[in-house]
């Protein structure tokens, strides 16, 4: 029963990132199925680009055995990446 917690719990906070990644990106995410990469109406959420750099991040990650710098970095480096990206900010 607990394991079945602890896995729920990672998934959880693993969504979490990857909400927050799109988010920040600016992209639609979408758990079900690959999909394109579809552009959200709003464009850059500083927000989340926020929360990925907070103390919060830092302690969720460490959680589950990630590095919230790192997810940081992989999201900037996306952006530089893209130049549709680039252009929304």
């Amino acid at each position: 029963m607990e394991e079945g917690r602890a896995i729920g719990a990672r998934d959880l906070i693993l969504a979490v990132f990857r909400l927050a990644v799109a988010d920040s990106l600016g992209v639609w995410y979408g758990h079900d199925e690959p999909a394109p990469v579809k552009r959200t109406k709003g464009g850059l959420n500083v927000e989340a680009g926020e929360f990925l750099r907070s103390p919060w991040a830092a302690y969720l990650a460490d959680l589950v055995g990630l590095q919230a710098k790192a997810i940081w970095g992989d999201t900037v480096r996306l952006q530089l990446a893209d130049p549709q990206l680039s252009l929304a900010a």
